[in-house]
């Protein structure tokens, strides 16, 4: 599977260009520490579901059968 098709990514990728318009269209209102900090939260949030599936799968592929 694309690692690129996942629903993760695509959730993460939405997220961050919904933060991208909103910093556009309300540039006095959100500055560049905020918009720095709301894809933060994104990149790391998907980065730690990426992590804790890769655990899942590692743990189920060791288990006997």
């Amino acid at each position: 599977m694309n690692r690129y098709l996942s629903r993760k990514f695509l959730i993460a990728a939405a997220f961050a260009v919904t933060v991208c318009v909103a910093f556009l269209f309300y540039d006095n209102k959100l500055t560049g520490e905020q918009f720095i900090m709301a894809v933060g939260i994104i990149l790391g949030s998907f980065t730690a579901g990426d992590v804790a599936l890769n655990a899942i799968h590692k743990r189920n592929s060791e288990e006997p059968k």
